[in-house]
């Protein structure tokens, strides 16, 4: 059975990381959701502190109504850096937090594997043919244009990021026949 730590303050979590975080291989941070009035430090500030000694924030699962909770471990050097904690790591190395294992873990990214996210890159561009063929049909033309600038580069996103022209293809006519039905991509979709 895990053990899911409810820490009441970032110090309290930087004091657990203070004595663990070069022998542990992994925590189960529980958080309270705002309802509850109970105190209980926020995702924000559990990264922020994971950062400072080398570790990263996994995926988030519910407890019960009232909590949830996300496992941290120590960072893998092929793990990816979003923007976001690329900007955290530059903040808190200004304000002296990052300790060794923070500074090792940076040092050790590859380019390559940050900032890879589809809303974090901005030149993925849809090929003149290819927005051509959108355009050809007017309610998909209409639909997707109209959209959020957000969803627009997610799908784009997903159009080119695919490596063989044949599946690239395949995947604007999912767009196309989506839009002219008012709806999302599939992959796009919250109920799919």
């Amino acid at each position: 059975m895990k053990n899911i730590i409810f820490f009441k303050t970032p110090n309290d979590l930087r004091n657990w990381f203070e004595k663990n975080h070069e022998t542990a291989k992994e925590l189960f941070v529980g958080y309270y959701k705002v309802h509850t009035k109970r105190k209980s430090i926020t995702w924000s500030q559990s990264v922020d502190e994971a950062i400072c000694f080398g570790w990263i924030d996994g995926i988030r699962k519910k407890i019960d109504e009232d909590s949830y909770q996300i496992r941290f471990t120590p960072r893998n050097p092929k793990s990816i850096w979003s923007t976001v904690n690329i900007k955290k790591f530059k903040n808190l190395k200004k304000l002296g937090l990052i300790k060794q294992k923070g500074l090792e873990a940076f040092s050790k990214k590859i380019e390559e594997k940050s900032m890879i996210y589809s809303y974090e890159r901005n030149n993925v561009k849809l090929s003149k043919e290819f927005e051509n063929e959108i355009k050809k049909n007017k309610l998909a033309w209409d639909y997707f244009s109209n959209l959020a600038a957000s969803y627009k580069k997610a799908s784009i996103h997903w159009i080119m990021s695919a490596k063989r022209l044949e599946t690239q293809k395949k995947r604007l006519q999912i767009l196309i026949e989506s839009s002219a039905q008012n709806k999302k991509v599939p992959p796009l979709r919250i109920n799919k």
